[in-house]
């Protein structure tokens, strides 16, 4: 097992596509694509899991309630699947590089976990 100081930080680019996956200005595919060898994550119905191999960032990407409420008037006005909501919702809790506000962590994660695991993905 890598020791994380040993870890290589995340580029500049990399951060900047998690924060715009965060606001689902890209989808999944590109954000695999950007973190190729940094972070691999599977998300077929049966198995959901992430590996991480960058060091944390200090200060995270903070994930909060606006987040949360883009997210679902892009589902409701139908410019993202039921789908593409689950997935977003499970890569946000399944990457270390999102802390969740400090203020509504409860609330926050709570809302993630409902739409990750809750909604149907297929």
């Amino acid at each position: 097992m890598t020791a994380e100081w040993e870890l290589p930080s995340l580029t500049t680019g990399q951060m900047s596509a998690l924060e715009r996956f965060a606001a689902l200005e890209i989808g999944r595919e590109q954000l695999r694509e950007t973190l190729l060898g940094v972070f691999d994550f599977e998300l077929e119905e049966w198995l959901r899991s992430a590996v991480t191999h960058f060091r944390v960032p200090e200060p995270g990407i903070v994930i909060s309630r606006q987040h949360i409420s883009n997210a679902l008037e892009k589902k409701r006005t139908g410019q993202i699947s039921e789908r593409e909501l689950v997935h977003w919702a499970t890569i946000l809790l399944l990457n270390d590089a999102y802390v969740l506000d400090p203020g509504d962590e409860d609330l926050i994660a709570e809302w993630l976990n409902d739409l990750s695991v809750n909604l149907d993905p297929s």
